[in-house]
């Protein structure tokens, strides 16, 4: 079956800081508590995870996570609720494009 596909993300200056990865990223954390937990559920390395989610607080007004320096309690990361409100708005856009490519496919002959 063929399909039509679309990515969407959020750019400043050409700069991708928010698309697909990110908005996993923060439902991994979320539900982990944990940036490196959250990193090896999605084959990430923490050092990518890591730089990802300073870029995502970089580009946000407010910080989106927070990160807890480890020690005899080990760390831990925080998903704020800037980022929650953030994660639902990404999830109702890519709905939107959706429905909007599923209207759309009819027009392309090649996708029966």
């Amino acid at each position: 079956m063929k399909t039509l596909k679309f990515k969407c993300w959020v750019e400043e200056e050409g700069e991708k800081f928010y698309g697909p990865g990110p908005n996993e990223l923060i439902k991994q954390i979320q539900q982990e508590g944990s940036l490196s937990k959250a990193a090896a559920k999605m084959n990430m390395s923490y050092k990518k995870a890591w730089e990802m989610v300073q870029r995502m607080n970089q580009y946000s007004e407010k910080p989106l996570i927070i990160l807890k320096k480890g020690g005899s309690h080990g760390g831990g990361a925080e998903v704020t609720k800037d980022a929650l409100e953030l994660v639902a708005e990404y999830q109702n856009l890519q709905l939107q494009i959706e429905e909007v490519l599923n209207q759309q496919k009819k027009h392309l002959k090649f996708l029966k």
